[in-house]
């Protein structure tokens, strides 16, 4: 009988068991989807809060209530304690005493900001928004940023770049999003960022030879990769410092579309003299005449009539780094007046890759070129045609132009305009 009854109670206690795992529950309510929200809504542009700038640490007492959409992230550790937003109107970065700002503010993310009791100031060139830092423009403490900036709603999509070309951009631009397409590094294999500085400069070329800066900081976990070869689109936020434009990508993938066995010509160098001699030199190795800029003619112009002696006078470019190119040509155009009878060639075309920019040219090795120059007297423009350089990729030349004559009352005049050199 206690037998029985033993296994009566088993049985009874296997059962409970059974039916109490049989009442939990396999799926647990989610809890509900908090978005946030606001109860307010934007007064001023991105555009008209800018125009209120005055100069220096300018205070903003007034009402003012922005709108923008999120367009940075500091995820990729490019971008350090700032928000970039932008409206249909422009953009503006505003510096925040926080990091991991991802987390809350998403690309794509639509905020409101009230601006009252906070400051606008000019870095380089760029208005910012924040908090004042002594005398200038510094970061909203963290603790006063979320009684100023507002999500509304959940994030959108990322906002589609703007595409633009380098010589198309403006001060509009500036700390918006934009897309560059056809675009090549002049620097290929490096690193993005050297960890010797905060921040590396690299220049991104297009194929008109218009260049901007990319500007990566050592902190970003794409510094140790190499630029590629090629060429491609990039997409990033605009800034500015001085009167050079920059662009800061949020992560490496923003560098597309890439083809690495791409290759396109573009200008490397250029001097239209029309305004000064540039970055060319001048050596006048023989007589007191030397090449001069006339702002009469607009160009470089030598005549070696009246000189005190036969002249030799050299008109040199400044270095030209060919180390990361795979080819390369230059063309100029010339224009001549009088005849130095027993001169055949009153002006050549000369390539050195070892002068030193400053001495006397002679004193190092020059390469003479063939280029298309007009015969004497003949007061017409002239192109060169394209001179083939391809030789001397992979080293830093100079190119000279050399005039001579042979006594004081035989000489030409000679005039050169227009230097360009084009690589790929």
């Amino acid at each position: 009988m206690m037998k029985n009854k033993n296994l009566i109670q088993l049985v009874c206690s296997i059962t409970f068991v059974l039916l109490a795992c049989s009442c939990i529950k396999e799926d647990f309510d989610e809890p509900p989807l908090k978005i946030p929200t606001v109860d307010f809504k934007a007064n001023t542009t991105i555009q008209q809060l800018k125009a209120t700038y005055s100069g220096g640490l300018d205070s903003i007492k007034d009402t003012i209530i922005i709108q923008g959409v999120v367009i940075s992230s500091d995820e990729h550790g490019n971008i350090y304690k700032s928000l970039f937003i932008q409206d249909s109107t422009g953009g503006i970065m505003i510096a925040l005493d926080r990091t991991n700002l991802y987390t809350t503010f998403k690309i794509g993310q639509k905020v409101l900001v009230k601006c009252k009791g906070l400051f606008l100031g000019n870095y380089g060139g760029t208005i910012q928004l924040g908090y004042k830092d002594n005398n200038t423009i510094g970061r909203i403490p963290n603790s006063m940023i979320d009684a100023h900036i507002f999500r509304d709603g959940l994030p959108g999509n990322a906002p589609q770049p703007k595409k633009v070309k380098i010589n198309q951009l403006t001060t509009n631009d500036i700390c918006t999003y934009i897309q560059l397409d056809s675009i090549r590094f002049q620097e290929v294999g490096v690193e993005y960022a050297s960890q010797m500085s905060s921040y590396t400069n690299l220049t991104l070329l297009d194929s008109a030879g218009n260049s901007i800066i990319l500007r990566t900081s050592k902190y970003a976990d794409f510094a140790y990769q190499k630029t590629p070869p090629g060429m491609g689109s990039i997409r990033g936020i605009l800034t500015i410092y001085g009167t050079t434009y920059q662009i800061l990508i949020n992560s490496i993938n923003d560098i597309f579309n890439w083809n690495t066995s791409a290759t396109f010509e573009s200008i490397i160098y250029s001097e239209s003299f029309t305004t000064s001699q540039g970055n060319f030199t001048t050596y006048s190795v023989k007589s007191n005449k030397n090449w001069y800029w006339s702002s009469q003619y607009t160009c470089m112009v030598i005549n070696g009539y009246q000189a005190d002696e036969a002249s030799e006078d050299w008109l040199i470019s400044p270095p030209i780094n060919l180390t990361t190119y795979q080819s390369a040509k230059f063309n100029f155009r010339t224009w001549t007046k009088y005849t130095d009878p027993t001169n055949s060639e009153p002006l050549t075309i000369w390539i050195s890759y070892d002068y030193d920019g400053i001495s006397n040219p002679n004193n190092f090795n020059w390469t003479k070129l063939t280029a298309t120059l007009p015969a004497q007297n003949s007061t017409t423009w002239t192109s060169s045609g394209d001179i083939n350089i391809s030789s001397y990729v992979g080293k830093i030349v100079y190119i000279g132009f050399k005039y001579t004559s042979t006594s004081p009352t035989s000489a030409t005049q000679w005039e050169v305009d227009e230097f360009k050199v084009i690589a790929k």
